[in-house]
C-alpha cells in the first residue's frame, strides 16, 4: 500500500477517481442526480471512469436498505451510529462486492480504505478494512422474497420502502411485483425521438452506426481493471410501441450520440413517454393543449408532428421548467409554439383557446413508475403522496376537459402505477362528466402491460420499461 499522505492530499486524490467522485456525490445527502452531475463536471475524468462513478453512486444509493442489512451482519452497534463518511464508504464498497461481478474484492476494499483514510479519522480506515473483509468473505445479501414474506421481505430484498413494495404486490400480483422491483435495479432501456419522417430516423441510424467508435479497437486501451473496455458501438432495436420517431440504444457512451443530443437532432425521452403523444396523435392543423409541459419534451414531440401548422399551448406553474422550453422554441423556431406559465389547476389565462382539439394531461403524480430512472426517490416519496397528488390530478383534468371542443380527444398519462391516482381519477371525472367517454388503449395484456378496462398501465421495469398509465378519452 502507498506510503501515508496529508489528510488534505489524500482527500483531493480520492476526489480524482471514479469511487472519490461517487462518495462526494453520495454525501451530499444521498439525493445523488443533481450532486453527481456536479461532482462530474469539477472532476476530469475519462468516459470509462465516468460510467462507473454513476452505476457506484446511482447503485449505492438504490440498494441502500438490502445493503445496510449485509454490512450490519458484521457491526457490533446499529450501522446509523458510524460516522457519516464511514457509513456510505462502507455502503460504496459493499455495493460492489455483493451486486458488481466485474469489481475484483481486493480493489473494492483498497480502494474504500483509501477512500476512508481520506477523511482524516483515527481508526476510521481500519475499521472499514475490518467490515468489508467480511463481507468480501460472506456475500450474504437480504433472502430471497416470499409469497408469506409479504412486502417487507419484497422491500428488503429489492432495497424499497415497505409501503412501496406492498403498493407493487397489491397492484401486480406477488410474481410480478418481484420481476419490476429487481428489473427497478437494473437498467431501464435507453430511448430517444428523432424527429421527422421515417426515412430520417433510418438515416441518423445509419450514420450513428457508421461514426460510432468503437473503443475496444484503441491500442492500449484498457478498463478500470486491466480489461478492454466495453465497445461504443451503437446497437439499434425495435422500440416496443412501433413510435415513427423512437429508437431504442443499447452498447457504451458514444460521441456520436452525444453531438446529436446537444446539437438537438436527438431527445432522451422514454417509449412509455413517446407512446404518449402517439396515442394522443395530434395532426397537422389542430390546436393542441399541454396542460402541464413541464420542461416541454412532450410538448415539442407534439410541435414535430404539427409541422409547423396548427398551435401548441403548453402550460405551467414552473418558471424554472417553462424556460427551458423557451429555449427550445427559440432555438426551433416555431411560431405556433405558445408557452404560458399557469396553475393547470385553475382557470386557464384569456389568451389559451376556448376551444382545442386535443388536449394532454401529463398530470403530476408520485412517480412511482420511473422509480429506475431516479436513484433516490425511493427514499424521498411519502406513503400519503398517492393521496394527495389525487386531488391535484383531478382538478387539472376537469379544467383541461373544458376546453376540448365536442368531437376532440384528450389524453390523461401518469408515470405512477396506484389506482388512486390512475383509472380512480379518471373513473370518478366520467361519472361527473356525461359527455365524455373512454376509448381503448390499443395494447394487448402481457407480462408488461395491465389491461383495467379501456385503459392500460405498463409494468415498471418489466425488460426495463417505466410505469405510465394511459387513459384517452373523447367528448361527445
Amino acid at each position: 500500500m502507498n506510503e501515508a499522505k496529508p489528510a488534505a492530499a489524500q482527500k483531493a486524490d480520492a476526489k480524482l477517481t471514479a469511487r472519490g467522485v461517487a462518495l462526494a456525490a453520495l454525501m451530499h445527502g444521498g439525493f445523488a442526480a443533481e450532486d453527481l452531475d456536479r461532482e462530474l463536471r469539477s472532476a476530469s475524468l475519462n468516459p470509462t471512469d465516468r460510467g462507473f462513478a454513476t452505476e457506484l453512486a446511482y447503485g449505492t444509493l438504490k440498494m441502500r436498505r438490502a445493503l445496510i442489512w449485509s454490512v450490519s451482519r458484521h457491526l457490533s452497534r446499529p450501522f446509523e451510529s458510524l460516522d457519516e463518511r464511514l457509513r456510505w464508504v462502507i455502503l460504496l464498497g459493499a455495493y460492489q462486492l455483493l451486486y458488481l461481478d466485474r469489481v475484483p474484492a481486493h480493489s473494492a476494499v483498497d480502494e474504500a480504505v483509501t477512500l476512508a483514510r481520506a477523511g482524516g479519522h483515527s481508526g476510521i480506515a481500519g475499521f472499514a478494512n475490518a467490515v468489508l473483509r467480511k463481507v468480501a468473505a460472506n456475500k450474504a445479501r437480504p433472502p430471497v422474497p416470499t409469497v408469506a414474506g409479504g412486502a417487507e421481505s419484497l422491500g428488503l430484498h429489492a432495497s424499497l420502502p415497505d409501503w412501496i413494495a406492498a403498493q407493487l404486490i397489491e397492484r401486480f400480483g406477488f410474481e410480478i411485483a418481484l420481476r419490476a422491483a429487481d428489473g427497478m435495479n437494473g437498467a431501464p432501456r435507453r430511448a430517444f425521438r428523432i424527429d421527422g419522417s421515417p426515412p430520417e430516423r433510418d438515416r441518423f441510424i445509419t450514420e450513428a452506426q457508421a461514426r460510432s467508435l468503437d473503443q475496444t479497437s484503441q491500442a492500449g486501451a484498457v478498463d478500470l481493471y486491466g480489461r478492454p473496455p466495453r465497445s461504443s458501438q451503437l446497437e439499434f432495436r425495435e422500440n416496443r410501441y412501433k413510435i415513427p420517431e423512437c429508437i431504442v440504444v443499447a452498447g457504451g457512451a458514444n460521441a456520436f450520440l452525444r453531438d446529436a443530443i446537444a446539437d438537438g437532432r436527438a431527445v432522451r425521452q422514454s417509449e412509455e413517454s413517446q407512446f404518449a403523444v402517439h396515442l394522443l396523435d395530434p395532426k397537422p392543423g389542430e390546436v393542441v393543449l399541454d396542460a402541464c409541459c413541464g420542461r416541454g419534451v412532450k410538448t415539442s414531440m407534439i410541435a414535430a408532428r404539427l409541422a409547423g401548422e396548427g398551435a401548441v399551448w403548453a402550460l405551467d406553474d414552473d418558471e424554472l421548467k417553462l424556460s427551458a422550453l423557451r429555449d427550445i422554441v427559440r432555438r426551433k423556431e416555431w411560431q405556433n409554439v405558445h408557452v404560458v406559465r399557469a396553475d393547470a389547476r385553475e382557470a386557464y389565462p384569456s389568451e389559451v383557446p376556448a376551444q382545442v382539439d386535443a388536449a394532454l394531461v401529463d398530470a403530476p403524480c408520485s412517480g412511482l413508475g420511473v422509480l429506475g430512472r431516479r436513484p433516490d426517490a425511493r427514499w424521498r416519496k411519502r406513503e400519503n403522496d398517492p393521496a394527495r397528488f389525487a386531488r391535484v390530478q383531478a382538478a387539472i383534468l376537469r379544467t383541461a376537459a373544458e376546453r376540448v371542443r365536442p368531437g376532440g380527444r384528450l389524453l390523461y398519462v401518469t408515470c405512477t402505477t396506484p389506482a388512486e391516482e390512475d383509472e380512480l381519477v379518471v373513473d370518478a371525472f366520467l361519472n361527473e362528466n356525461s359527455g365524455w367517454t373512454a376509448t381503448e388503449v390499443p395494447l394487448a395484456e402481457s407480462s408488461a402491460v395491465r389491461k383495467i378496462g379501456k385503459y392500460a398501465l405498463t409494468v415498471p421495469g418489466i425488460d426495463g420499461a417505466d410505469g405510465f398509465f394511459y387513459a384517452l378519452l373523447a367528448r361527445g
